[in-house]
């Protein structure tokens, strides 16, 4: 599943919400939640580690898959500066969420696992608006899954 954020991929003056978005861009001041694996999910790095300029401009080097494609990334939510935001909410978050809901049904009479470990959960917008159902999908969510045009 991929996500996006705004052009820019940055905090936007008064969005202030202080919820974090936890696929976001690879930017200086972001948060490095995870590298993808081959097969598509995530392995999330314990604690996550702050981008650096240097690492970004590392990252986005040419010739390179862009990093969102490469990594996983948290950054402050940007509500409405971001175009999955609609009617007063994430709707990648929400999207994310239902497919958890629809995954729990599928298994119905098997215990629902835990959600795995998280740095940012207590801040995390999807986990506000979907809770242990969007968690248990996260590790598959990569940013970008296709290489930039040039």
């Amino acid at each position: 599943m991929a996500g996006g954020v705004a052009p820019g991929g940055g905090p936007r003056a008064g969005t202030g919400s202080g919820a974090t978005c936890p696929s976001s861009s690879c930017t200086a001041g972001h948060l490095l939640l995870g590298i993808v694996r081959p097969d598509g999910t995530v392995a999330a790095l314990h604690p996550p580690l702050p981008v650096s300029a240097a690492f970004a401009d590392r990252a986005a080097a040419p010739g390179l898959r862009p990093p969102e494609a490469r990594f996983r990334f948290a950054g402050p939510c940007v509500e409405s500066a971001c175009r999955q935001w609609a009617e007063g909410r994430c709707t990648l978050g929400d999207e994310v969420a239902d497919r958890g809901r629809a995954e729990r049904a599928e298994r119905a009479g098997s215990d629902a696992s835990a959600p795995p470990p998280c740095a940012i959960r207590p801040t995390c917008r999807w986990w506000a608006q979907g809770g242990a159902d969007a968690c248990r999908i996260c590790p598959g969510v990569v940013h970008t899954t296709t290489v930039a045009s040039a």
